[in-house]
């Protein structure tokens, strides 16, 4: 499975930081001299961490406090991608005792959701975490032989398709154009989960226990990614006090796909 998520970028603002990222301290380090780029903090509740990103949780007074993230170009691999269409993305996080979720909203005026001639350029977005959190950071190129990522990946079309399994419809199944992905038959979310080793390595776990949701509305898409906090798949991202976290956004009506995306390099995400 050759298709590249993310890939890295350098935007001015972020250079110095992305080059501590990519060959600096790990999450610990970070976590002291505040080196990790945005913060995001989850919120602890005692109820349910939802699924559903039009929960009233989401923008209650006393729900998690927002952080907006600004993305930028890919400029080192070719295609470059140096006007991406989307710009910033909002990102909230909660937990209960055994869960995690995360909401990310964006602006987009063009649903692009469908299989079809264009089924390469679909809305989607990803997260990715590191899985040796007390090393060094590896570089946002998805990781390198011996720094392993875990990487989520919610798609539109995906969340089409399981709306027509819901509905009776025909679902589609295999892959489109390459692209790796569970049969949709047996597809439970629109979120994939993968891990990679650097540039052509990225591959579907056996295990998917990542649950996911995606709502279109008012030109603006908000999408929620759910898992359990610890996992017993050891290819799994494991959560406790702080991980670093990435985030892509892809743009399917500005032909966005792989490497041509906005990009943010490593945020930090702390748990109460």
């Amino acid at each position: 499975m050759t298709h590249e998520i993310f890939k890295l970028f350098r935007p001015a603002s972020l250079l110095a930081f992305l080059l501590i990222a990519a060959c600096g301290p790990g999450v610990e380090t970070c976590l002291e001299d505040q080196s990790c780029g945005p913060e995001v903090v989850v919120k602890q509740v005692t109820g349910e961490a939802p699924l559903d990103p039009e929960s009233p949780l989401w923008t209650a007074a006393d729900g998690p406090v927002p952080t907006l993230v600004e993305l930028g170009p890919q400029m080192v691999t070719n295609p470059k991608w140096p006007d991406p269409a989307i710009k910033k993305v909002e990102i909230r996080a909660v937990r209960n005792a055994s869960t995690v979720a995360l909401r990310l909203e964006w602006e987009d005026d063009s649903l692009d959701h469908l299989y079809g001639p264009s089924a390469n350029y679909t809305d989607q977005a990803a997260l990715m975490f590191p899985l040796n959190p007390g090393s060094e950071l590896p570089a946002i190129t998805m990781g390198a032989a011996g720094e392993p990522v875990n990487i989520w990946q919610w798609r539109a079309m995906w969340q089409t398709d399981l709306g027509e399994k819901k509905a009776g419809k025909h679902v589609r199944s295999g892959s489109v154009s390459g692209l790796p992905t569970v049969g949709t038959e047996q597809r439970a979310s629109p979120v994939e989960d993968l891990n990679a080793e650097g540039f052509s390595t990225l591959t579907t776990q056996d295990e998917q226990n990542v649950m996911g949701r995606g709502v279109w509305k008012d030109n603006r898409w908000r999408v929620v990614f759910r898992r359990a906090l610890k996992s017993p798949d050891n290819a799994d991202i494991q959560f406790k006090d702080a991980s670093a976290m990435a985030v892509a956004v892809w743009n399917g009506g500005n032909r966005e796909r792989n490497g041509q995306k906005g990009l943010a390099g490593w945020l930090l995400l702390r748990f109460p």
